[in-house]
C-alpha cells in the first residue's frame, strides 16, 4: 500500500510538469478549411459588345454532268451577324475559390444575307440574341475578404436563342443545266437518271446548345461583411450555326434517299463587358 502511494505521489507531479512544459496545442477548427468557409454571393449587371462570326460562308457544290461535261454548281450565299450591344446579369455563389454562376444576357444586332456580286447590298434584318448558361467559376488566387483584386476563369453550358423580326431564307444561287424550282428555299436538280433535292432551312426563331468560356476580374472595395466594385470580363460562347442545308436524292422506290446535311460549323460570340458588382458575405 505504501509503495502504491509513493508511485502516485511521484507520477502526479511528473504529469503536471510535462503538461506545463509542452507547447499549447488546439484542435483544428472545421471553419479553418477553405471548403468549410461560410458561403458568399455576388450580383452583377454589365454592358458591353458582342461580335459573332459568320453563320455560313460561301458554299460551292459542284458535279460534272456525264452527258455534256458541263460543271453544274449550286451556291449558298454567306450569312453574317453584325456586332451589337449586349446587357447581361449574373448571380454567383462562392465557397472559397470556387463558385457556381447563373448568367443571362440579351444583345441587339442585325443579320445580313449576301447577294450576288452584281446585286445591291442586302438589307439588314433586326435580331435579338438571348444567351443563358450555368457556369463553374474558379478564382485564380486564394480568396481573402480584404482582397481588392479577384481574378477568375469560368466554363459553362447553356444555350442561345436568335429572334429575327421576320422569317428569312438564305438564297440559293444555281448555275445548272436543268433544274425545277418549287417551294421557296428548295431546288430540284435533274441529273438523268437521278433527281436531287436541295432544301435550305428558313430562319426566324432558332435555339441552339452552346458552350461558354472566359476570364474576368473584380476590382472591389471591401466594406466589412459586403463589398462593391467593377467587374470586367472577356468571353466566348460557341453554338453550332443555325443555318441548315440538306441534300437528298429523289427515287421512285423511296421518296428521299441518301439524305445528308452540310455542316457550317461553330459560331463564336466574342464578348467584352464591364459592370457593377455587389458582394454579400465574407
Amino acid at each position: 500500500m505504501r509503495a502504491t502511494c509513493r508511485v502516485l505521489l511521484l507520477t502526479v507531479p511528473l504529469i503536471a510538469g510535462f503538461t506545463a512544459s509542452s507547447p499549447a496545442q488546439s484542435l483544428p477548427q472545421p471553419w479553418a478549411d477553405a471548403e468549410d468557409e461560410t458561403g458568399r454571393v455576388d450580383i452583377t449587371a454589365s454592358i458591353g459588345v458582342m461580335a459573332p462570326t459568320d453563320w455560313s460562308d460561301l458554299v460551292l457544290l459542284g458535279s460534272l454532268s456525264p452527258a455534256t461535261g458541263v460543271l453544274e454548281q449550286v451556291l449558298v450565299r454567306d450569312v453574317r451577324v453584325d456586332p451589337g450591344t449586349e446587357v447581361e446579369g449574373a448571380v454567383t455563389y462562392w465557397r472559397g475559390r470556387y463558385g457556381f454562376r447563373v448568367h443571362a444576357g440579351r444583345a441587339q444586332s442585325s443579320l445580313t444575307i449576301a447577294g450576288p456580286a452584281d446585286a445591291p447590298p442586302a438589307s439588314a434584318i433586326d435580331m435579338d440574341t438571348w444567351s443563358y448558361d450555368a457556369r463553374g467559376v474558379i478564382g485564380l488566387i486564394e480568396y481573402t475578404p480584404r482582397r481588392w483584386v479577384w481574378p477568375y476563369a469560368f466554363f459553362g453550358l447553356g444555350g442561345m436563342t436568335y429572334d429575327l423580326d421576320r422569317a428569312v431564307s438564305p438564297s440559293l444561287l444555281t448555275f445548272i443545266e436543268r433544274s425545277r424550282t418549287g417551294v421557296p428555299g428548295t431546288i430540284i436538280i435533274e441529273d438523268e437518271p437521278r433527281d436531287f433535292l436541295l432544301a435550305l432551312d428558313e430562319l426566324q426563331t432558332e435555339t441552339v446548345f452552346a458552350l461558354s468560356v472566359g476570364i474576368g476580374t473584380d476590382l472591389r472595395v471591401p466594406l466589412g461583411a459586403a463589398g462593391v466594385g467593377l467587374r470586367i470580363e472577356v468571353s466566348d460562347q460557341v453554338p453550332r450555326s443555325p443555318v441548315g442545308l440538306r441534300i437528298g436524292e429523289l427515287r421512285r422506290s423511296r421518296p428521299l434517299a441518301a439524305d445528308t446535311g452540310v455542316n457550317f460549323g461553330a459560331v463564336h460570340h466574342f464578348r467584352a463587358t464591364a459592370g457593377f458588382v455587389l458582394h454579400i458575405g465574407r
